[in-house]
């Protein structure tokens, strides 16, 4: 039986495939070429919309009091990430699917998280085929008004010790934020406007 496809994942994988519709005499296609594709089509299909009102709608659904933020990340990293860990500073994921536990290339991932400060680590490779760590985080609580975001590149072992999230904490600072690193890059950013949304995506450095 195949496994079901997680209803919180929005977006056809760009896989090896898809760069041949465009490049059908390529010989090889690589890692690069499929985060390439990625990045430059986050928008394609409405799919960012569509991951954008799923979250939405799990927000007004919602009847809770505390701070929310509605998150959508999405991997241009030319293959699969993986769910890695967590930290819950305060609140948690209110969307009854969790963190997504795998986002495949090409495709934006959407939950909501209520309390609302916190931090989730995906897994993947860069353009070396080495293990990479992406961070998010975020913090918006209902008794301030700053919204603040951190985004990093770092070895997954980083997140292993829980002395790390104070150093995290320590770093978010604004609204906007990105880091280059062990060839790979990480932005993101909150919205402005009333319901607070966190945005990031996940590449190589390579295909800026």
């Amino acid at each position: 039986m195949a496994a079901s496809v997680p209803v919180n994942v929005f977006g056809e994988p760009i896989t090896d495939a898809t760069v041949r519709k465009y490049f059908p005499d390529k010989k090889e296609i690589t890692r690069k070429d499929r985060a390439y594709f990625a990045y430059n089509l986050q928008e394609a299909d409405k799919k960012h919309d569509e991951a954008q009102e799923y979250v939405l709608q799990q927000f007004k659904e919602w009847y809770g009091q505390e701070a929310a933020t509605l998150i959508t990340i999405y991997n241009a990293t030319g293959d699969t990430l993986t769910y890695y860990t967590h930290h819950d500073f305060h609140g948690h994921i209110e969307t009854p699917h969790k963190y997504t536990q795998e986002i495949q290339n090409g495709q934006w991932a959407a939950f909501l998280h209520v309390g609302s400060y916190a931090a989730v680590v995906y897994s993947g490779r860069n353009s070396k085929g080495q293990e990479i760590g992406w961070l998010h985080s975020w913090y918006n609580k209902a008794s301030d008004n700053r919204k603040f975001v951190f985004t990093e590149v770092q070895w997954p072992e980083h997140y292993d010790s829980g002395k790390v999230w104070k150093y995290v904490e320590s770093e978010m600072k604004i609204n906007s934020y990105d880091n280059t690193a062990i060839g790979c890059y990480t932005i993101a950013s909150f919205s402005k406007e009333y319901p607070y949304k966190y945005e990031g995506t996940m590449t190589l450095d390579s295909v800026l």
